[in-house]
């Protein structure tokens, strides 16, 4: 296709092995009008590992078919930001990355022992760190993350593998996060165990350590952990300025910083809080999240809000159990089964957008099945601090 911003421009198109040449007249600078039905047109590369730790194995049945693939594609990770591990890519596709510098790409690392590597993801782990090394020696821009087991890649292999990667320059940045474990962990591994308080703050001074030293070297960071190791620490979150802008906003790093301090911006700008503390939100509201989300909006609630004012709803993740207890990952009959052990006062309860995929929960319930079974409205409100008093003030 010849330069899209051109008042003509040919599009030519392979049928089969036919070229056909198409000429397209528009407006100069109009966009030229083309949407694909899919983001890649020879289908999405499946994961072919057998990692240890692996979240979709671990999932319980009957919930949306989309929910169960793994995808391994690159260029969804080029696209979208989904993290991918390289391990099953093509001669042609590293040569393509190379060739087209797709920046940047969002790899999971988990290890850069390349025994360890192997034995927690399986298939071809080795052949994928030995890619992702040649990507960054060719300066092109990639995000890590590694999923941190206990006993398995923590302590010493974890030291191990931040002082590698101190070594690359085209290294953005390194996610830390703990292993996700539901109650069907065991079904995959016996060898998993869940973080605690201790092995939480063990990792927090790993990363810590390595901050310091990117510091001195690079001028930022670089490490940065998830933050489910601070609420499991029982530490305070960092400041905003040690985030370095969020780069792994998505992955849940800085998430609750940016929330709380995006609340105390919209406070300070719009002299808020005497307003709130001279009357509860009217119609009375509630909030209703998942049990880590009630550890982060609790105390806003308390500080900001006059007493009883506002109902907090910490609903226990039984769809998936284990130590899950994100709010992204609630299920519509959670939420129903929280709402019926008691009577509460209010008949309408925000809720963050995130745990709605095209406006059904993980187990394909939406909020009219809760409002039907439960009697309570869910209102969606945006994951942003100003946006959450708006909805508790409107």
């Amino acid at each position: 296709m010849e330069t899209a911003q051109e008042k003509r421009i040919k599009l030519r198109l392979l049928r089969g092995d036919r070229e056909i040449v198409l000429k397209v007249r528009k407006q100069d600078g109009e966009p030229p009008g083309l949407v694909f039905e899919e983001a890649v047109f020879d289908g999405l590369r499946i994961c072919r590992n057998k990692c240890l730790f692996c979240f979709v194995d671990q999932m319980p049945s009957g919930m949306r078919p989309s929910l169960y693939v793994k995808d391994d594609d690159y260029r969804m990770s080029f696209y979208y930001g989904n993290f991918v591990t390289l391990n099953n890519l093509s001669k042609e596709d590293l040569h393509r990355i190379i060739r087209l510098r797709l920046s940047p790409l969002y790899v999971s690392l988990h290890a850069t022992d390349p025994s360890l590597r192997q034995y927690m993801m399986g298939g071809n782990a080795v052949r994928g760190l030995d890619a992702l090394r040649l990507i960054l020696e060719k300066e092109i821009m990639v995000h890590l993350q590694v999923v941190v087991c206990p006993g398995i890649n923590d302590g010493e292999n974890l030291h191990n593998t931040m002082r590698e990667i101190m070594n690359y320059h085209a290294v953005a940045s390194l996610g830390v996060v703990p292993v996700g474990m539901t109650r069907l962990a065991a079904s995959i591994s016996r060898k998993l165990i869940p973080h605690d308080q201790s092995s939480s703050n063990e990792v927090l001074r790993t990363v810590e350590e390595y901050q310091e030293l990117a510091m001195e070297i690079r001028g930022k960071r670089i490490f940065y952990a998830a933050d489910e190791f601070y609420l499991m620490a029982g530490k305070d979150f960092p400041a905003q300025g040690e985030y370095d802008g969020y780069p792994q906003l998505e992955n849940g790093v800085g998430m609750a910083r940016k929330f709380m301090d995006e609340v105390r911006r919209y406070s300070e700008t719009r002299d808020l809080w005497p307003r709130c503390q001279g009357k509860a939100p009217s119609p009375r509201k509630g909030v209703l999240t998942g049990e880590a989300g009630a550890k982060v909006i609790r105390p806003i609630i308390e500080k900001y809000f006059p007493p009883g004012s506002v109902e907090l709803v910490a609903v226990e993740n039984k769809l998936f159990g284990g130590s899950v207890n994100v709010t992204s990952l609630l299920g519509g009959k959670d939420i129903i089964a929280a709402l019926k052990k008691r009577r509460y006062a209010t008949r309408r309860m925000l809720i963050p957008e995130s745990m709605l995929r095209d406006g059904r929960f993980l187990d394909d319930l939406d909020a009219e099945d809760v409002k039907r079974e439960a009697g309570v409205e869910l209102v969606p409100v945006e994951v942003e601090g100003s946006a959450f008093i708006k909805a508790l003030l409107s």
